[in-house]
């Protein structure tokens, strides 16, 4: 009867989806190892020339855009791993107040030069002599951290504060990235953590970005057994 055939339809459907779906991560995983060949290439020589003309402003701005586009490759095939299978995580315990350390002082510099305040906030059960280890891969970890990291301080004004935090939290650990950047709409948070989302779509955003950062800490924070999460 006709709801045999609707059935069939629908199966047909969705095949072609998952077909579709696979093709597609076929599809931007080429493209993206396309791209990073011809980018690794132009960066050395860009490096060169802007050593010999350190106040061109012309030749920074094309090396610095072409360091962030090889991020944005790169962020895209480790995204495309994960969601294939194909990146499997090296677990191994982690010193979690030691990990924040380390974080913190490479983040510094860059507070240091937007004029904004960064501060490091520990759990006191983290910080005692033994201190609270979590089961993580490092680079991973550190993807996270600092995909959260450079999000606040985009955000975040001069003059603003970002403070990283570290509590424990029963059998876990809740690590927090807090700034005093405008914050967001309860309505834009369910588009957080999605690849190719930008809470403010109009042509004259203060901000650029593709949301590859965040959808790409949020994959890897489910490979660890984590979840990520917001409050404004």
């Amino acid at each position: 009867g006709p709801m045999v055939l609707i059935d069939e339809k629908n199966a047909l459907k969705s095949v072609i989806f998952i077909n579709g779906l696979v093709k597609k991560t076929s599809f931007f995983q080429n493209v993206s190892h396309e791209l990073r060949t011809p980018l690794t290439l132009i960066l050395p020589p860009l490096d060169e020339a802007v050593q010999h003309r350190p106040d061109d402003a012309q030749m920074k701005m094309a090396s610095r855009n072409a360091r962030r586009l090889l991020r944005l490759v790169n962020q895209l095939l480790d995204l495309q791993k994960l969601r294939a299978g194909r990146r499997k995580l090296e677990i191994e315990p982690i010193d979690v107040a030691w990990f924040l350390r380390i974080c913190s002082d490479a983040f510094q510099s860059a507070c240091d030069k937007k004029g904004v305040t960064f501060s490091m906030r520990i759990d006191e059960a983290l910080e005692t002599d033994a201190g609270i280890w979590i089961a993580a891969e490092i680079d991973a970890l550190e993807k996270i951290i600092f995909n959260f990291l450079s999000n606040a301080l985009k955000f975040t004004p001069a003059g603003g504060r970002i403070e990283i935090t570290a509590k424990a939290d029963q059998d876990a650990v809740r690590l927090s990235v807090n700034d005093t950047g405008p914050g967001i709409a309860t309505s834009d948070m369910k588009k957080l953590f999605k690849e190719f989302s930008q809470l403010d779509s109009t042509a004259t955003r203060d901000h650029e970005g593709t949301g590859l950062g965040l959808a790409l800490a949020k994959s890897l924070a489910h490979q660890l057994n984590g979840t990520v999460g917001v409050n404004s």
